[in-house]
């Protein structure tokens, strides 16, 4: 419950939409997990709140490792007493360029962000960590730079393996948003998985990207079931919640729920509404696109 230092601080639209949530009522077929950020202007411990009244079990938080391991800490307690999991934060801080997989020039920097990822996950308790390759190089090869991303996945899998966590590899698109990343493709991820052959090295299958750079979401997500640990949702275009673009999260939830996932799916986009009626149109949408028959 919040305090009433929290409820004198909150709208009171929002105290009548928590009163009142439709979804937290709704029984979830899968475990979506809100990010932090969709409405920055609340304190953390108030957007898990609303979360959990709204009937989310999960949330993922990218940013989590810049924060002090006391403010963590603090986030574990309230995670825990809203009996919230939690899912991926992104591991490591340069993989656009920088500390990436690419070139084992920054391999020593990517092993010590998975250490540190390691500090994170003993006191927050997430289940799988983001990791990225980072842009392709003109220097080397396509063939040399996936030898050298296997070759970090490999060393990343040692460095977690005594943990309950799951560093997942996020194939991203080339299109729009982040021109030159060396992974886009998910049979590209798979080829890297097969070879890097470690338990805790796994597919982060975020549809938003997927969609943009090879769509056929449920043939693909079916084709690579084995190796996916984690799903990401946006909608296209836009990279906002469902209903808002052309993906039909019915039938894509649906194809996962059928799978039997137990995992979580992060809500990685923003919102098409700003602040909270806009996560109130964003919780409604997950609501309508996670009903079905059978």
């Amino acid at each position: 419950m919040l305090s009433r230092r929290e409820l004198a601080s909150v709208s009171a639209a929002t105290l009548a939409w928590l009163k009142n949530a439709s979804a937290a009522q709704h029984q979830w077929h899968l475990r979506y997990a809100p990010r932090i950020g969709l409405v920055p202007s609340l304190p953390i411990p108030r957007q898990l709140e609303i979360y959990a009244e709204n009937g989310f079990r999960a949330f993922e938080y990218n940013g989590l490792p810049r924060h002090s391991n006391a403010e963590i800490e603090s986030f574990r307690k309230k995670m825990d007493a809203l009996k919230m999991s939690m899912g991926v934060f992104v591991v490591n801080k340069g993989g656009w360029n920088g500390d990436a997989m690419c070139d084992t020039r920054f391999h020593d920097g990517f092993f010590a962000d998975c250490r540190r990822a390691v500090e994170v996950h003993n006191i927050i308790g997430n289940e799988c960590a983001t990791v990225c390759t980072g842009l392709t190089l003109k220097s080397l090869s396509q063939e040399e730079q996936t030898k050298n991303c296997i070759e970090a996945l490999k060393r990343a899998g040692e460095i977690v393996e005594k943990t309950k966590m799951i560093l997942v590899l996020e194939p991203l698109n080339i299109r729009v948003d982040h021109a030159g990343y060396h992974v886009v493709f998910s049979d590209h991820a798979r080829e890297i998985m097969e070879k890097v052959n470690h338990p805790k090295v796994r597919i982060l299958f975020d549809m938003y990207h997927q969609q943009i750079s090879e769509g056929n979401l449920i043939g693909h997500l079916r084709k690579h079931w084995d190796w996916i640990a984690y799903f990401q949702v946006g909608d296209v275009p836009g990279r906002k919640e469902p209903d808002t673009g052309e993906v039909n999260w019915r039938n894509v939830f649906k194809a996962i729920h059928d799978k039997g996932f137990k995992g979580i799916l992060g809500m990685e986009h923003g919102l098409s509404v700003p602040g909270e009626p806009g996560l109130k149109k964003c919780f409604d949408a997950y609501q309508r696109a996670d009903t079905w028959e059978g």
